[in-house]
């Protein structure tokens, strides 16, 4: 007779957080941002995705998805 796998229980710790609820100085997923370099804005207005590991995920007015690392970059809510 073939084995059942039982109940395969994974726990995650409260310091783990879902990347869809991020929140960055009140920023969250799908929300409009403008993306600025050396006080340049770059690739227009775009949509917050998230951010991991010190990068921006986020997707351009093209529909293009861009990783941009938050060192040489600031972010700000379109209005």
């Amino acid at each position: 007779m073939p084995r059942h796998r039982t109940s395969d229980s994974r726990h995650t710790s409260s310091s783990e957080t879902s990347s869809s609820n991020f929140i960055l100085d009140s920023l969250r997923q799908g929300d409009r941002i403008q993306v600025f370099s050396a006080g340049t804005q770059i690739n227009g207005t775009g949509t917050f995705i998230r951010v991991q590991d010190g990068f921006l995920t986020w997707i351009d007015s093209s529909g293009n998805i861009n990783t941009t690392s938050l060192d040489a970059i600031s972010i700000s809510r379109a209005t």
